[in-house]
């Protein structure tokens, strides 16, 4: 464990890509301690109504790893003009940094020592708000637990969403059954390389929170 306060996990837990190491294994074990308590988030009426599918057979990292990136390849044939200086994130801090550190998780994700997809019943195809928030925020919160717990333990991961541009293509990979589950995003799990992470750049308070009424 890291000698880190509750405020430093929460304020450097960053999505890690040029920083992971992939030649150091993950033991199983660690990986399940940090689900156990990823699983005591909160979630819609307590009914765990999530599957979580972890993924450490080098060959399958290396053909789930394909679909990442053959997703992003669409993502990224989806944005036609809108890419480099048009890009809608090209003015953000840092900007290309967290570009080459894209693609360097792109040349390097079939390294991982392991992958995580967790998943949650249900689809959102044609349902109202409620019913998405609902199935979304039973999930999220356990996810982003589980980032939180390898922070503490050394390790990182990234939260990475490309692969849903083929969603059905890894869901047949893993033997997930479409129709009933949704697959949140896929998530390198690999010791960091140091352990320095610092809190990143975000707009200040005065230009996104409201007291009382939106905009007040």
């Amino acid at each position: 464990m890291l000698d880190l306060t509750p405020d430093q996990v929460l304020t450097t837990t960053r999505s890690v890509r040029r920083r992971l190491d992939f030649d150091r294994p993950v033991p199983r074990e660690l990986i399940e301690e940090c689900l156990e308590i990823a699983f005591q988030a909160p979630n819609g009426s307590n009914m765990n109504t999530w599957h979580w599918v972890v993924v450490d057979d080098p060959k399958q990292v290396e053909a789930v790893a394909a679909v990442y990136n053959g997703g992003l390849d669409d993502y990224v044939a989806s944005l036609g003009d809108a890419v480099g200086e048009n890009y809608a994130g090209a003015t953000i801090p840092r900007a290309k940094l967290i570009g080459e550190s894209v693609t360097h998780l792109r040349e390097n994700i079939h390294r991982s020592p392991a992958l995580l997809i967790p998943l949650f019943a249900g689809r959102t195809e044609g349902a109202g708000s409620f019913f998405q928030a609902s199935l979304w925020g039973s999930v999220i919160q356990a996810t982003w637990s589980f980032m939180l717990a390898l922070r503490a333990r050394g390790l990182g991961s990234a939260w990475t969403t490309g692969h849903l541009f083929r969603e059905k293509e890894m869901a047949q990979l893993l033997g997930i059954p479409i129709e009933a589950y949704t697959q949140v995003g896929l998530f390198p799990i690999a010791y960091t390389i140091g352990t320095d992470f610092r809190p990143a750049y975000r707009k200040p308070l005065s230009e996104v929170v409201s007291w009382n009424g939106f905009g007040s």
